[in-house]
């Protein structure tokens, strides 16, 4: 009930359009009963006295109420249609906006799929109900009390007898109810996880396309599909049992009016003409007592559904700002970690344990570690894509949790593993947190991404269209696209997870040309693999197991035997390991004598 009722608060901004359909419902109502009314007159006076003009007026007068119902359904079902499709904007405009504020990590636990079953699916079942379903059921509620009336009117006792079956029809009515719900809610949840999985082959063809999963994706989706099927029977197997006996009550109603009628007529207390209205007004009141089973079943497709929108509306940001946050105008880039741990929802295992770490402002840092070492989950600290466990991390001396999330991230550009694009034009992927930049200055971030070469090859330059994810372009491509994205917005904190993973050496060392100029006097905090990309940096941190084991420079490192200096041999196994490492020491020390500062 709870969950109805605020479905239909979704109506009440839209009161005066929903006021319109109730009138035209009330009146709709009054001329449910006027055919009856001339049916009566045209039997029991016109044809009793063989008045033809009569008939012949009363005949047109059918073709008066047939035209006052097409303006009456006409106000109805337009008012009622612009009811439903506003309401439905609003709440997949409300969903979609909550999505908006929901960390990263909520859609690694919410499938895609789910995401997007909710937003389309769930969103229409939820327009059916409330757009119109809830306004006939309430044109069905008017009616039926008008007719009822009416019929009171004419014989209380053929009304009562003709209503007998009534309480049998809503007890079925009830008992589908009952059953169907849970039916459509099981369709909802096997469409959902249709859909995801579905989205998942989608996104991932390459991958099923490379290890020839071909076979195993199609018995996946077949599993997922039967499932849906087979919910969708349940569903069926209910309402084929419900039909049948609505359709066989509803035809005894006829049936006891010609009987008992008939009775009445040859007792003389009801006429022919009473008797054949009656005969028409009973129908008012089946057919909306069989529709409503009909109603029901969208009313109980629209409560399977609102759970799991509201599920998601109710589900709490777990990163948001702060009572008046602080905006930040200027930022020096100042970065401290103060015994920061932060363990995934759900997982007793800490990802990072116990981190200290001061970043100067305008300082080089670069984190170095194996895989699953909690690289990257350090940095998605910075932007607040997550938020630590315990412990705390400042901005120029301000807690992060305490500073507005819009100020923050604009103050920081981001390059993920993940370089996404969307589908629109090459330069506006650039300028996508910086929507209004001159294209000069487009041009000018992608240039120091080394991208611009690549870019003037394209058909249309910057205004090519990119396909979804980036489809056409390479993931060195796509890479220096995302650098340049970040480029372009001048944020005073960069941070580079594995920027230049996919592209080649030859590209790597121009793009890192293009970065000596960016990165001065900015504070620049980077993952990488490449020793290239790690012994420029003005420190070098060495994560294990979430942990920090080493922190030093390039040559401080390499001085001593650990993580950092087994990724040297590593990365030079194919050269004469002994002889370049011995090079390198010789170097470290000669800098060392000579009391000198400078990268290696």
């Amino acid at each position: 009930m709870s969950n109805l009722l605020r479905l239909l608060r979704y109506l009440k901004p839209h009161w005066i359009h929903i006021g319109l359909v109730i009138l035209a419902m009330i009146a709709s109502a009054f001329l449910e009963v006027s055919p009856a009314i001339l049916v009566r007159r045209i039997v029991d006076t016109a044809l009793e006295a063989k008045n033809v003009t009569l008939a012949t007026k009363l005949a047109f007068g059918f073709v008066a109420i047939a035209m006052g119902r097409a303006v009456i359904n006409y106000t109805q079902w337009y008012f009622s249609e612009l009811v439903g499709q506003k309401v439905t904007y609003e709440i997949r405009q409300s969903v979609h906006d909550h999505l908006q504020e929901l960390p990263p990590s909520y859609f690694s636990s919410m499938g895609t799929g789910q995401v997007m079953s909710r937003l389309t699916s769930d969103v229409e079942a939820v327009q059916n109900f409330v757009g119109w379903g809830a306004l006939l059921l309430t044109q069905m509620v008017i009616t039926m009390v008008v007719v009822s009336a009416f019929l009171f009117r004419m014989n209380w006792r053929l009304t009562l007898a003709t209503l007998l079956t009534f309480p049998l029809m809503f007890r079925m009515v009830f008992w589908f109810d009952r059953n169907v719900r849970p039916a459509w809610k099981s369709v909802r949840e096997r469409m959902g996880k249709l859909t995801e999985d579905l989205q998942e082959n989608i996104s991932g063809i390459r991958v099923v396309k490379a290890f020839s999963r071909e076979q195993y994706e199609v018995t996946k989706f077949r599993a997922s599909n039967s499932a849906h099927y087979e919910a969708n029977m349940e569903r069926a197997v209910i309402e084929s049992k419900a039909q049948p006996v609505l359709d066989f009550l509803s035809g005894i109603s006829p049936i006891v009016v010609l009987g008992y009628g008939g009775h009445l007529v040859l007792g003389g207390q009801m006429t022919v003409g009473d008797v054949m209205a009656f005969h028409v007004l009973i129908w008012s009141l089946i057919w909306p007592t069989r529709m409503l089973g009909w109603l029901v079943n969208h009313a109980e497709q629209a409560l399977a559904a609102s759970p799991r929108l509201f599920e998601l509306l109710d589900s709490e940001p777990s990163i948001k700002n702060v009572p008046d946050p602080i905006i930040l105008d200027h930022v020096k880039g100042h970065i401290v970690f103060r015994n920061v741990s932060f363990a995934f929802p759900g997982d007793s295992k800490e990802a990072l344990q116990d981190i200290s770490l001061e970043i100067l402002p305008g300082e080089r840092v670069a984190i170095v570690g194996g895989t699953g070492s909690g690289k990257s989950t350090l940095v998605n600290l910075l932007p607040r894509f997550l938020d630590p466990t315990s412990g705390e991390i400042t901005l120029d001396g301000v807690d992060l949790r305490n500073i507005d999330l819009k100020s923050l991230r604009s103050h920081m550009g981001v390059v993920l593993q993940d370089n996404f694009l969307f589908s629109a034009t090459v330069g506006e992927n650039i300028a996508l947190g910086k929507a209004d930049a001159p294209t000069e200055d487009v041009r000018k971030a992608a240039g120091l991404a080394q991208a611009m070469p690549f870019i003037e090859e394209l058909p249309k330059g910057l205004e090519t269209p990119v396909g979804e994810r980036g489809v056409g372009l390479s993931g060195g491509q796509k890479q220096r696209i995302a650098l340049a994205r970040a480029l372009l917005m001048n944020p005073e904190v960069l941070i580079l997870d594995e920027a230049t993973s996919s592209v080649d050496t030859e590209t790597e060392y121009l793009i890192q040309e293009g970065l000596e100029e960016v990165m001065a006097d900015r504070t620049c905090v980077l993952i990488a693999k490449r020793l290239s990309t790690i012994r420029g940096a003005d420190k070098i941190v060495i994560m294990d197991q979430g942990r920090i084991v080493e922190i030093g420079t390039h040559q401080e490192l390499l001085s001593q035997p650990g993580f950092y200096r087994n990724l040297f041999e590593s990365q030079f196994a194919h050269e004469d390991v002994p002889r370049a490492l011995s090079l390198e020491l010789a170097e470290v020390r000669r800098l060392s004598e000579n009391g000198q500062a400078e990268r290696v």
